[in-house]
């Protein structure tokens, strides 16, 4: 009598996957069960006081990459605030720049996702401004220290209209039977990055790089 049949193996685990660091050398997060993406810190609504909620908003980028930005809550009106983000595209380079007098009630249908990422001690600068203001000369510390990290320049050229290159999500530029990965610097590696910066002069947490840089790399590669 024959013996029973075995069943298959299972599936190798997924590769890593690798994103550019600002050493210069490249971090690999394994997207196997035992190593999953982190989740979003806990962030208490109200912090120590005189301080300040710092959140992430995410904007749905499609067919790009999501938009990412930080807000900074008013203490006197937690739907109002000042964002501070690098503006712009990967082809004509980004801008840093600070948007006073930020309403969330404005734009809450094209918000995807909201969640804080930490506090800083400090004064809220902009409340007497009244309308929107945009800026690009930082007035706080905590600003000042966003500002420590340059946006990201052109990382991406023009269309090839004689090859006609096209551009994914995932950074994968076409060429006709072909495809080569380019490296793409946005305002999510902007984000990644400044957030290291505040790890740097303890006002961040690192867990909350880690957050950010793991769904960083979930978001340009999952399409």
């Amino acid at each position: 009598m024959a013996p029973p049949l075995q069943p298959p193996p299972p599936p190798p685990p997924p590769p890593a996957l690798t994103v550019p660091n600002l050493n210069g050398k490249d971090n690999k997060v394994s997207t196997s069960p035992s190593n999953p993406v982190p989740s979003p810190p806990e962030v208490p609504q109200t912090g120590p006081p005189n301080s300040l909620l710092v959140s992430l908003l995410m904007y749905n980028g499609w067919p790009f990459a999501d938009h990412w930005e930080y807000f900074v809550a008013s203490p006197r009106d937690p739907n109002k605030g000042l964002v501070v983000q690098a503006a712009g595209d990967v082809r004509g380079g980004f801008r840093l720049e600070v948007k006073r007098g930020f309403s969330l009630r404005i734009d809450d249908a094209s918000r995807e996702y909201m969640h804080g990422v930490g506090c800083f001690p400090g004064v809220f600068e902009g409340e007497k401004d009244g309308d929107v203001v945009v800026e690009g000369t930082p007035r706080c510390e905590f600003e000042r220290t966003l500002f420590k990290v340059p946006a990201p320049g052109k990382t991406l050229r023009a269309v090839d209209a004689e090859h006609g290159d096209a551009v994914s999500l995932s950074g994968m530029v076409g060429m006709g039977d072909g495809r080569r990965k380019i490296t793409q610097r946005n305002c999510q590696t902007w984000v990644v990055e400044s957030a290291e910066q505040l790890v740097r002069e303890g006002i961040f947490e690192q867990r909350v790089v880690d957050y950010l840089r793991a769904t960083s790399i979930m978001t340009q590669t999952s399409q």
